[in-house]
């Protein structure tokens, strides 16, 4: 093997399935550890799966992520096998042995095969208790104060991630993903707002009318294509001063706003909005990220505007499910 490859964990996720799709436009060689492998999300994204070497592996497995790393000389890792933020909050034990030990895990098979960089997104949520404090931006240095236990194993990710790397010698690049992550991917594996932007898309493009639950209010939410773009960046860029970057779009949208750019996508969508209750201990009022740092370090800039991600979704979606 020519080129060395690039572990993506949960690579056949939301995120993970984009940034395969990316790393192969680029000539890299993506080696997907999923514990359940979608091989119809990365075909609907544009991945022959057959083309890439997929291995159904358990994060709690070290020896499994050791012999992945080995046997496919891989000397980078993106790192997004993870439970969300509400199947945490349903199985605190189970969300913080997956996210913290399994992620501890990818730490210390990198320091025994020496893997030079390691690639860990975290979450806008690790700071969301900071807000409302009178910052006058968010910035990288907004301090962390995690409000759920899912923000808090981001958290705690982020301090061992650099202890190791400071100890043992790889690079430890961590990126904030601020906005509220969507995309056509499966339903079981999203938080409620992604099951409410999915349900709106797919009545939209069957053309039956919705009643949709939006709990939140205005917030800043992020394609998956614009966070893979951001990751695979990270993974494949030489050099850079800093070692944390929020990546964002910067723009604040309503379930509203979301509901007006499916209808102008798609002509004579019926959806309607019903207010119900958060289910996450987050403020409802939230700030736009500041992403400056990773625009002038990485070269990211989001792509996706609401209404060329409705577009680029439904498109996806109805390849996914044959709609």
């Amino acid at each position: 093997m020519a080129k060395r490859g690039i572990l993506v964990t949960g690579g056949s996720g939301l995120v993970g399935a984009y940034a395969v799709a990316m790393l192969l436009e680029r000539g890299e060689r993506p080696v997907v550890f999923d514990v359940a492998l979608n091989e119809r999300l990365l075909n609907a994204v544009g991945v022959d799966a057959t083309k890439v070497t997929l291995i159904r592996g358990d994060m709690m497995d070290l020896p499994a992520i050791i012999s992945a790393i080995r046997d496919n000389e891989c000397d980078r890792i993106i790192h997004l096998a993870a439970f969300l933020g509400e199947e945490v909050q349903r199985r605190p034990y189970s969300g913080v042995r997956l996210n913290f030990m399994g992620t501890v895990n990818v730490f210390e098979a990198s320091r025994l095969e020496k893997v030079s960089r390691v690639v860990f997104p975290s979450s806008g949520t690790v700071y969301l208790g900071s807000l409302g404090e009178g910052l006058s931006k968010v910035d990288e240095s907004i301090p962390m104060n995690p409000p759920s236990v899912y923000a808090a194993t981001k958290a705690s990710s982020e301090f061992m991630g650099r202890a190791y790397a400071k100890r043992y010698g790889f690079e430890f690049i961590c990126l904030r993903y601020t906005g509220g992550l969507y995309g056509p991917s499966p339903a079981a594996l999203k938080a409620t707002r992604e099951i409410a932007i999915q349900q709106m898309i797919r009545a939209a493009v069957k053309g039956e009318p919705a009643k949709i639950n939006w709990p939140y209010g205005p917030a800043e939410i992020l394609y998956g294509k614009d966070a893979a773009k951001g990751t695979v960046l990270a993974v494949l860029k030489d050099k850079f001063k800093d070692t944390l970057f929020h990546i964002g779009n910067g723009t604040m949208v309503s379930g509203d706003d979301i509901a007006d750019a499916i209808r102008k996508k798609f002509p004579g969508s019926d959806i309607g909005l019903i207010k119900g209750n958060n289910s996450m201990p987050y403020p409802e009022s939230r700030a736009a990220s500041d992403f400056s740092r990773a625009k002038e370090q990485l070269g990211y800039e989001p792509d996706y505007t609401i209404e060329k991600a409705v577009e680029d979704y439904g498109a996806t979606l109805k390849r996914l499910e044959n709609l």
